[in-house]
């Protein structure tokens, strides 16, 4: 996919609305790269010092 600001774009998603939250499907391609599986695992948000947000599988 293109590149910004010498960022990578991996995919794209649709963010729907469920009652008092958000429901955000994961691509595949995000999933392999974070090694995720359809087991238990757990995503984190983390919010950086610029107010950017990233996530990242929770190591357990």
């Amino acid at each position: 996919m293109a590149q910004e600001n010498g960022r990578k774009i991996l995919d794209v998603t649709h963010i729907s609305s469920r009652g008092s939250s958000y429901r955000i499907t994961l691509p595949k391609k995000v999933a392999a790269e974070l090694n995720l599986s359809n087991e238990d695992d757990i995503i984190i948000f983390y919010q950086e010092e610029l107010g950017r947000i990233t996530l990242e599988k929770l190591r357990h």
